[in-house]
């Protein structure tokens, strides 16, 4: 499919890249989960550990973008590869609710260097016309990461009831997947980034501070950041919802796989989709179809049932990510790029460490479907930001 489409060779090698980190990050956040879990941590707890994820990323994405043009984007990939895989080894040996907060607030830092140098990347290698449809292939490569991440871990961890057998052994499957994303990134890591980004001596914050108020800039990044929460405390918070529920690991497994899968299927004509239709006109449909299912999530009590909301949502949640990346690249101007979509994921970050910590406040309350209906009220914020 993906060569009838003729995708750029650069443009390949960034998808192997991507889809294996997204895997490895999609294998590692549900086993943390889990880990959590066995060792005893509340509903509370959980939500801590997954805002532990964005906390240190919100202080360095402004000042990793920053630096892009200094490093080069492919050194981030390297970088950010290679020390997912040293991670992805450590969480299988550690035993402390402390220790693996630690873990997951390094796996955060690592994944987000990865995630700046391939959207710079595309944002700086990419004609306008094609920013759609490129990083519509780029979060596609993700959500082939997504769907197979999830699925493998909850092969290999196996099933013990509603808890894994191995959380060891997802994890350890997780560092292989790390590997694998490594390699193909040494096919460009002389490469100099394609346009020189700014030198901001004004400072950092101040730049990004500036890009924020450009026309339109601020309600994109608000767009990004809601949808960005939605798929990050899905992922958190399906396991939990699974165990309150009886769900095996491995339902659970599926149903991430499913979200994954439908997001895939969404992006990978992205670019044709937008230009008949309107990139406005989808971004809007799409939140107001994710604001939906995800509330119809709370309503699920099978497998079968929170599959097909899960399903639906992803669908649409996996159209508002790459849409709100092209959208923020067009605003900013070619050498502010690089800064811009650090200010985007700064943003992101942010959600993703106030969403699942407001949530696991709210699932230790009113149980994990209740955090459903707050992502749902989240994302209706944003169909108004969007009009």
């Amino acid at each position: 499919m993906l060569n009838s489409i003729r995708i750029p060779k650069w443009i390949a090698i960034l998808l192997i890249s991507s889809s294996s980190t997204l895997a490895s990050v999609s294998m590692i956040r549900p086993m943390i989960t889990y880990r959590a879990i066995e060792i005893g941590a509340t509903p509370a707890q959980i939500g801590v550990l997954g805002a532990a994820y964005a906390l240190f990323p919100i202080v360095l994405a402004l000042f990793l973008g920053k630096n892009v043009s200094r490093f080069g984007e492919a050194k981030y990939l390297v970088f950010g590869a290679s020390t997912m895989f040293i991670l992805a080894i450590g969480f299988a040996f550690i035993d402390s609710l402390f220790l693996l907060m630690v873990a997951t607030a390094a796996i955060g830092i690592s994944h987000l260097i990865g995630v700046i140098g391939g959207q710079t990347m595309i944002s700086t290698r990419s004609p306008n016309e094609k920013l759609d449809g490129f990083f519509g292939y780029y979060a596609f490569g993700a959500s082939v990461g997504q769907m197979i991440g999830p699925l493998v871990g909850g092969i290999v961890a196996g099933s013990d009831g509603v808890l894994p057998k191995s959380t060891s052994m997802g994890f350890l499957a997780a560092a292989g997947f790390a590997l694998v994303a490594l390699m193909p990134t040494f096919y460009w890591r002389n490469q100099k980034i394609a346009i020189k980004q700014s030198v901001n001596e004004g400072g950092t914050f101040s730049a990004a501070v500036a890009i924020v108020k450009q026309p339109g800039m601020a309600k994109a990044i608000y767009i990004s950041l809601a949808v960005s929460s939605a798929v990050d405390v899905l992922i958190v918070f399906l396991p939990l919802f699974g165990t309150e529920n009886n769900f095996s690991p491995f339902a659970v497994g599926v149903i991430l796989a499913i979200r994954a899968g439908a997001s895939m299927f969404s992006r990978i004509f992205l670019g044709a989709i937008a230009l008949k239709l309107g990139s406005h006109f989808l971004m809007v449909s799409s939140i107001v179809a994710s604001t939906v299912f995800c509330a119809a999530m709370f309503f699920a009590r099978s497998p079968i049932s929170l599959g097909i909301a899960v399903g639906i949502a992803g669908l649409a949640l996996g159209v508002g990510q790459p849409l709100t990346m092209s959208l923020v690249s067009r605003l900013a101007p070619p050498q502010d790029r690089a800064l811009a979509i650090s200010a985007r994921l700064t943003a992101n970050r942010v959600g993703q460490f106030v969403v699942p910590a407001s949530a696991g406040a709210v699932a230790g309350a009113a149980g994990a479907g209740s955090v459903f209906l707050g992502l749902a009220a989240l994302l209706a914020t944003s169909i108004f930001t969007a009009l």
